[in-house]
């Protein structure tokens, strides 16, 4: 039979190259079985960061292995390109699996965290099995990737595994055509791959039988146990005890911000949340983010989980370790990141020690190498859409083809930083990196970024940034002998929605944020943009309050509200009763005298700022905490709203606050209660919204608005701008798979520039013409 194909006239030799999720992923057993099927004889391997295919067989047997695999490849790969060639005939007599090559010059694409697979959960959990109870079973189908890798292509000697060998056992699997674990990468067992330990807070061994069975007792006790998984440490504690979450709270000194917890099931989550299709289905995908969900029944959780939300954030077990932990002892329990607020995940056992001794009482630790840590992805569905708000485990790296021609590396924004890096035509988006301003973030940011220049092996020529003088992504570009391009803040948070959604004529953008500077030198956040990928005209914002503060303004929310306050002449003291008569008297002065004072059109700050008159919150203890909790208590049955007016300054529509904020203060007098007050300010701010749209479309001639920007995480605010633009014959665009805060904006910047330079532009530049 050999001899017939081979010799036949109607045998062909081709070479097929796939880029994309296509290594790690069981792809190549997949090729291996499918050329068994068709008669197909020839060799596939990993090359650079793509699987080549070097093939003979008859031409209608071509037709078919081709098809299958690359029409119906598994669930798990995701092809981005096939290169196919026809190639000098020669003969071959088998089909193998050949040694990877390291090629230079191919697309590199790098691979996510998976959950693990339901095949791997029936063995963990199966008494017969050699990988019962064994915390780190994996297959082609599930497992670590992108955390453990150091290089490519993806083979067992490039990743953290390389130190473990496999017993004959896991040997044979991994040889195995047939088997799920062939070419597996992290393939181990209980004999041969990763240990538990389990530790006290002062790295004294505790000696048990099961890790894992006593952690699940320790925290049911109430101890808070240090566990590490996949991309770095969580802090976990029982989700039924009040006072563990109490204790937790304290150690971590997080007092309010929501702890995300894992549920030990569908049904569980289903009892105390509402949960559609929809976010069923990202829940139980092999991605396992994160999910904020809508709580059903708020007395089977205790309050101090989501203090004052509505929604709490829910992922299911997606390592087996999980599943163990929530098997019988516990069945719901907070999972929150492992670090000291505002710092990087924790993800090396000797630094975790150190670290979270003072949180922790226990630590789960395992031998097994993180070579880059990744936090958990937080993810929600808005009208039916996945709405992505932090990229991490399962959806980092994340590769979008653009057809960008330069290599460029843009550095993101300061405060929810990322990174993007565009090479052989499509942008590569790192992970959630955090704020800048903590030290251990920004070695870490230059940690993941060099990691991924080098394992993309990409030497970018250009580098992209924000106008902000005082980021410190400058510090990281000033390392970089490259041309520098800086693109405005609200513009790449612009051209970041319009690239997600393929938008290239000009758009009028809703721009509102916290923080973006301005090309005016002012604070901009509530900005009115008509323009397209290359350059925006400002067309409209917010009224510009005078700010005192500096960044205290945004962690201390009384002094935007006594801003706007002394900007009216109303009494400081009348209003913000429950703030310290000396440090009001301070900020007026400090008003009176301009001192470290701002010009602002933040809408981030305004809602801040209705959020402390309202008595919700003075001090701000996370990232936006005023206007979550303002989102939060808002009475959605109410439909007024407050007056407010939009006049026209020389050729800028400006939103006026006077009027809005004189009766929101009525209000106040009145005794109104809070709730109503909320509301009709959200309201308020839809309207108007809505309005200047109207009036900048009749300007402009345009009937297409994008919205971003991080204020667009408040859902009624999203919902109800985007559902009366619509009923007005708009065409309306939103973030989804981009982050809509500050994190997309790394991958509105390369886009930006990628249009700058395509114009003909040379040397440092700024975006873009147009006016400020």
């Amino acid at each position: 039979m050999l001899n017939k194909i081979n010799e036949s006239s109607n045998a062909k030799r081709f070479l097929i190259q796939l880029y994309g999720r296509v290594q790690g992923v069981g792809f190549r057993p997949f090729i291996y079985r499918k050329a068994k099927e068709f008669k197909i004889y020839g060799s596939v391997s990993n090359s650079g960061g793509a699987v080549v295919i070097d093939f003979i067989g008859s031409i209608d047997n071509v037709k078919k292995f081709v098809m299958a695999i690359v029409k119906n490849p598994p669930d798990v790969v995701n092809i981005e390109k096939v290169q196919c060639s026809s190639m000098e005939y020669c003969t071959f007599y088998e089909f193998t699996i050949k040694e990877s090559i390291k090629n230079r010059d191919s697309l590199r694409f790098l691979q996510p965290d998976l959950g693990i697979c339901e095949e791997c959960v029936k063995e963990v959990m199966d008494k017969k099995s050699k990988r019962y109870r064994y915390a780190f079973t994996n297959c082609t189908n599930c497992g670590p990737r992108y955390s453990i890798i150091k290089g490519l292509p993806y083979d067992r000697k490039n990743t953290m595994m390389d130190e473990f060998k496999m017993c004959s056992d896991c040997s044979e699997e991994y040889k195995n055509p047939y088997d799920r674990r062939f070419h597996a990468e992290p393939n181990c067992c209980a004999r041969c791959g990763p240990k538990l330990t389990l530790l006290d807070r002062n790295g004294k061994e505790i000696d048990c039988y099961d890790a894992i069975y006593s952690a699940a007792e320790l925290i049911k006790k109430g101890k808070i146990v240090a566990i590490k998984g996949i991309g770095g440490f969580h802090l976990v504690c029982d989700a039924r005890n009040e006072q563990a979450i109490d204790n937790l709270r304290i150690r971590k000194r997080r007092p309010d911000k929501p702890l995300a917890v894992m549920m030990r099931n569908q049904s569980l989550i289903r009892k105390v949340c509402y949960v559609s299709e929809r976010e069923n289905s990202v829940l139980t995908s092999s991605k396992r983010p994160i999910v904020l969900l809508k709580i059903k029944a708020p007395k089977t959780i205790p309050k101090n989980i989501a203090p004052r939300q509505r929604r709490i954030g829910v992922m299911l077990p997606y390592t087996p370790l999980h599943y163990m932990l929530l098997e019988s002892k516990l069945d719901i329990v907070v999972m929150t990141s492992g670090n000291i607020s505002g710092a990087p995940i924790e993800y090396e056992n000797s630094f975790a020690l150190e670290r979270l001794g003072s949180i922790a009482d226990y630590f789960l630790i395992n031998n097994r190498k993180i070579y880059v840590p990744i936090d958990d992805a937080v993810v929600k569905v808005f009208e039916g859409k996945e709405m992505l708000l932090r990229r991490g485990r399962g959806y980092a790296p994340y590769a979008k083809k653009l057809s960008i021609e330069k290599d460029m590396l843009a550095l993101g924004a300061e405060l929810k930083s990322s990174v993007c890096i565009s090479t052989h035509g499509y942008v590569h988006t790192s992970q959630y990196l955090g704020d800048l301003k903590q030290m251990d973030c920004y070695r870490n940011y230059e940690y993941v970024t060099n990691h991924l220049i080098k394992i993309l092996d990409v030497n970018p020529s250009i580098c992209v940034q924000d106008m902000h003088p005082d980021y410190n992504t400058k510090l990281f570009a000033a390392e970089k002998k490259t041309e520098k391009i800086y693109i405005q803040h609200h513009h790449a948070h612009m051209v970041s929605c319009m690239a997600e959604h393929d938008l290239w004529r000009k758009v009028i953008a809703m721009v509102f944020d916290g923080t973006g500077y301005g090309k005016d030198g002012a604070v901009w956040g509530g900005e009115f943009l008509v323009g397209d990928r290359k350059m925006f005209e400002r067309a409209g914002h917010f009224q510009y309050i005078k700010l005192q503060g500096g960044d205290r303004a945004a962690k201390e929310p009384w002094r935007c509200a006594a801003s706007y306050l002394y900007s009216l002449k109303y009494p400081l003291h009348k209003f913000l009763k429950s703030i310290d008569k000396d440090k009001l008297n301070v900020v007026e002065a400090a008003l009176d005298a301009s001192i470290n004072c701002h010009e602002s059109s933040s809408l981030g700050r305004m809602f801040d700022a209705v959020s402390s008159l309202l008595g919700v919150v003075n001090y701000a203890t996370y990232e936006g905490h005023g206007a979550i909790e303002l989102e939060n208590l808002m009475d959605e049955t109410v439909r007024e709203s407050y007056e407010y007016d939009i006049c026209r300054n020389e050729d800028k529509f400006i939103i006026e606050y006077r009027h809005m904020f004189e009766q929101l203060l009525t209000d106040l007098e009145q005794k109104i209660v809070p709730e109503v007050i909320a509301a009709k300010f959200n309201n308020t701010i839809t309207k108007a919204s809505c309005d200047l749209a109207e009036r900048l479309s009749e300007v402009y001639k345009i009937r297409e608005v994008v919205l971003s920007g991080g204020v667009f995480q408040n859902e009624h605010l999203l919902a109800s701008i985007s559902k009366k633009l619509n009923s007005r014959g708009f065409n309306v665009t939103f973030n989804c798979l981009i982050p809509i805060n500050d994190e997309g904006i790394s991958f509105g910047q390369i886009v930006a520039a990628d249009e700058i330079i395509k114009s003909g532009v040379k040397g440092d530049v700024f975006s873009s013409a147009g006016k400020n």
